[in-house]
């Protein structure tokens, strides 16, 4: 992106990604730049993302640039293979503008393996680390509670988890201002020898570092905010992650249903949402372990949830965390080793 004012963070924006495309992702974009400190690249068919941007009227526009892309990654669609059968699509694109130093980092709502995939082969990753993992808070009761993997890595090796370590204190230390996050592995008992095999090699890794490793907790302590990082297989984070938006929707379809549609069930069911599911507030998270910035988010995102993830990208930007991941990598992998 060219002619942006000094102080404005460029971020890309993939225009075809979630369930409803550039009718979604235009209004976002134009809303976050409304907000202030951004510009936005959209990425994708440029005939639709023109058809949206007409039918607004605002100066938020002057710094909307179109980057036109050709195809879409369908959710279930082989990530791999769509890069090399659609390497024009939206998704690869965004990721490109990036690394050609057009945009700060990308935001997406589209097919998270494709997400991956394009973060991963384009950007590259830290040494040493073969996958990006995607890593925040999902629990409304602990917003400050980063988890740690959400649904990358469904198999990970006890020294996949202690980099996940390093990659989420570093996060926690420059998204939420914690100068010693206490890190914890989810296991199925508090007590220390509990849990399976990843878990007690685990532990027995990170008490070999210096970070405030407080040991295992349980599935129910994560509204209590034990921990600022907690750490887990992808196929645990992922459960975690489904079980509470199902609960969320659930518990506000059930107050809905005896409170009726009245104001006040309305607000009752917006506080107990977001209660429940932080991700709306942020919009997404970042990919760890990868060389430049990826904003993943729900593929059922609105406006507000989209227009929140491109804030974050700022936000992550400004933070200074993907220079720093490496060097924690290093300092935690010396202490093992």
């Amino acid at each position: 992106m060219t002619g942006i004012p000094e102080g404005i963070v460029p971020i890309a924006l993939d225009a075809m990604g979630g369930d409803h495309g550039p009718s979604v992702m235009v209004p976002a974009a134009l809303q976050a730049i409304g907000q202030g400190g951004v510009a936005v690249a959209l990425v994708g068919d440029p005939v639709e993302i023109q058809t949206e941007l007409e039918k607004y009227d605002t100066p938020a526009k002057q710094l909307i640039q179109v980057v036109p892309a050709d195809g879409v990654v369908e959710e279930g669609e082989s990530p791999a293979r769509a890069f090399r059968s659609k390497p024009k699509a939206s998704i690869f694109v965004s990721a490109g503008v990036v690394k050609m130093g057009k945009a700060a980092g990308f935001v997406s709502m589209g097919s998270t393996g494709a997400s991956i995939a394009a973060a991963t082969v384009v950007y590259g990753t830290l040494e040493g680390i073969d996958r990006g993992a995607l890593g925040g808070p999902v629990v409304g009761y602990a917003p400050n509670t980063v988890i740690i993997d959400l649904g990358t890595n469904v198999d990970t090796k006890p020294s996949l988890l202690v980099d996940f370590a390093a990659l989420g204190n570093a996060m926690s230390k420059l998204i939420y201002k914690n100068e010693n996050p206490r890190i914890a592995l989810l296991s199925v008992g508090s007590e220390e020898g509990k849990g399976n095999a990843l878990v007690k090699e685990t532990t027995r890794l990170l008490n070999a570092t210096d970070l405030n490793f407080i040991g295992n907790i349980e599935p129910n302590d994560l509204p209590e905010g034990k921990a600022e990082v907690v750490l887990c297989d992808g196929f645990v984070g992922n459960v975690i992650l489904k079980l509470t938006e199902g609960l969320g929707d659930a518990i506000v379809g059930h107050v809905k249903s005896i409170l009726g549609e009245t104001e006040e069930s309305k607000k009752l069911s917006k506080e107990i949402f977001e209660r429940m599911n932080i991700l709306e507030a942020f919009g997404g998270g970042p990919l760890l372990g990868v060389n430049g910035l990826a904003i993943v988010g729900h593929g059922a995102s609105g406006v507000n949830a989209v227009a929140n993830a491109i804030r974050t990208a700022k936000f992550v930007v400004e933070t200074g965390l993907i220079g720093a991941q490496q060097a924690e990598l290093d300092r935690i992998r010396a202490e093992v080793s």
